[in-house]
């Protein structure tokens, strides 16, 4: 492939991304949901009503929410359901090393495994761990608390978005977003880079691929060979979405709604989840999670290649109405409250010089 061709992929991938709102920038996409925000606060009269709608997750991590407390919380009472996954303590990277290394002997943790902030988001800063020095290397640039957490294998993906009123017995699935994940497939002629830019869906994010693989890009895969692109389940990451509402079924309720339940004061977010089988996850059967994402999560189903906008914004309205009207019903029945505006700064610029060292993620 010459300079010129990958010139002109380049070109069209800037003009798809354009005319297609699924890959518009958040501070564009984003103006109809904030303004939709600004009406739900007058209405509701509450500017932090989103952090009283689930009471049980104020511990502090109000910008990014902790993953450890989450998972830790749901597997004392699910643990065939949860990915196991440990906080990582200590305060210099040797010291961090060294807990991974103890953990990885005593609760008999095998390669590969994940490390990911603890509270990141959009999938900043996860990495598939397949050696000791993917573990050295991880450590010596990020600065914010990190979960170790064992590989589910799947390798089917999804992110059940459940919705319970406080005054209600049962929940709902609002929606479920089924992920799949690119990958490009050798033909032992063409070098990965090539590879990625001659993909008809791979070409249009190529900028985050050819970062991931900075290392790789003049490799030829062999003929045959299916080179995964990512590994975090997220859009911004470069994962596809798809609605998955057709995997909505009772027991598949039935079993979420037990274990949201599960959780303190929980009734509104997102459960990440991988599993086998279609027809198991349908069965609310084999599947362990992977993150419990709050009220600051969305319904991702709404990314579905080729989803109307105005289709996408009506589900987001939809949702953040739900937020608002959780979290005004707990505010003046359970009286829960929200942390300050102060609070949210310190955290925010806190969280802010974290992100900076988050690793690129797989």
């Amino acid at each position: 492939m010459t300079e010129w061709e990958k010139t002109r992929r380049r070109l069209k991938a800037f003009l798809v991304r354009c005319t297609h709102w699924e890959f518009w920038p958040p501070y564009i996409f984003y103006i109809p949901v904030g303004l939709n925000i600004l009406w739900l606060t007058i209405r509701y009269n509450g500017l932090l009503l989103p952090l009283t709608t689930n009471p049980g997750r104020h511990d502090g991590a109000y910008i990014g929410e902790s993953k450890a407390r989450s998972l830790g919380l749901l597997h004392q009472t699910f643990p065939d359901f949860i990915a196991e996954s440990w906080l990582i303590q200590g305060e210099t990277p040797e010291e961090k090393n060294a807990f991974v290394f103890s953990t990885i002997k005593t609760s008999k943790v095998t390669y590969p495994f994940i490390l990911k902030p603890d509270d990141g988001s959009r999938g900043g800063g996860v990495r598939l761990v397949r050696s000791e020095d993917d573990i050295r290397s991880y450590f010596d640039s990020i600065r914010a608390p990190v979960v170790m957490q064992r590989f589910v294998e799947g390798p089917e993906e999804a992110g059940v978005f459940y919705v319970r009123h406080p005054k209600e017995e049962k929940g709902r699935i609002f929606a479920i977003t089924q992920k799949s994940f690119p990958h490009v497939i050798g033909d032992g002629v063409h070098t990965l880079e090539e590879l990625i830019y001659l993909d008809e869906r791979a070409y249009i994010v190529a900028s985050k691929y050819l970062r991931r693989f900075a290392n790789d890009l003049n490799t030829i895969p062999e003929n045959g060979h299916r080179w995964r692109l990512v590994n975090a389940g997220n859009h911004a990451q470069g994962c596809v979405f798809h609605d998955g509402m057709h995997l909505a079924s009772d027991a598949l309720l039935d079993q979420i709604d037990q274990i949201a339940k599960g959780y303190p004061e929980f009734y509104l977010g997102r459960f990440d989840v991988r599993y086998a089988r279609d027809e198991e996850l349908m069965k609310g059967e084999n599947f362990k999670i992977l993150e419990v994402n709050g009220s600051l999560s969305e319904a991702t189903s709404i990314y579905e290649p080729n989803n109307p906008l105005l289709s996408a914004y009506r589900t987001l309205f939809e949702q953040w109405r739900l937020v608002y009207e959780i979290g005004a019903w707990n505010r003046d029945h359970a009286k829960a409250t929200a942390p300050s505006l102060t609070q949210m700064w310190k955290r925010g610029q806190e969280y802010k010089k974290q992100r900076a060292t988050y690793p690129d993620a797989d």
